[in-house]
């Protein structure tokens, strides 16, 4: 089958806008690279990370090597619980990678830890409570892998008195029933924060 010669204008509008491409992406590579490449935000746990080469290595992504300097041993171990210490050594005695388990840009309100801490409420617990970590909420065993507790305080007794007992647990994973995604609306009868 023969196709027809293209136009003669296809070939230069082609080279032309191609040359745009070129000329935005380098303007804007240059002008503010977290922006034109990011691809999505970084998380509340980073927040404070001021530049791409803090963690990625040009034309190479992130790299593990560059955890080591924010998160070295004798930090972690003073900050962490001595279970997470003792399963941390154990995937480094396995020679796996931070970024087997830990990824970023995912927004954030997002949980950094792949499969590990997954939410089951829903990244916008957090604004709907007012909090910024699952602590606020939940007492941890030491114990890895048990179901954390949920604790009597007044962010959790607030939390229980909205939604007419929607808010218990066992229910709360269940926030798109009532509320559209990304909003807090009661998608039911159209009342806000609820």
């Amino acid at each position: 089958m023969l196709y027809p010669p293209l136009p003669s204008t296809v070939v230069p509008v082609a080279a032309l806008a191609t040359l745009m491409l070129v000329v935005w992406l380098g303007w804007g590579s240059f002008r503010d690279p977290e922006t034109v490449w990011a691809p999505g935000n970084l998380s509340r746990y980073h927040a404070d990370v001021t530049g791409c080469v803090s963690c990625h290595e040009p034309f190479h992504g992130p790299v593990s090597g560059r955890c080591i300097v924010c998160h070295s041993e004798s930090r972690f171990i003073a900050r962490a619980k001595p279970s997470v210490t003792t399963f941390h050594r154990e995937v480094l005695a396995q020679r796996k990678t931070c970024l087997a388990c830990h990824t970023e840009h995912r927004g954030a309100l997002a949980q950094i830890t792949a499969n590990a801490m997954f939410n089951p409420h829903g990244e916008f617990i957090f604004r709907a409570t007012g909090t910024g970590s699952c602590s606020a909420c939940h007492q941890f065993s030491p114990v890895f892998g048990e179901r954390p507790l949920v604790l009597d305080n007044e962010t959790v007794r607030r939390l229980f008195e909205k939604g007419a007992g929607a808010h218990r647990p066992g229910r709360m994973a269940d926030c798109l029933i009532c509320h559209a995604p990304g909003r807090f609306e009661n998608e039911r009868n159209g009342q806000p924060g609820e």
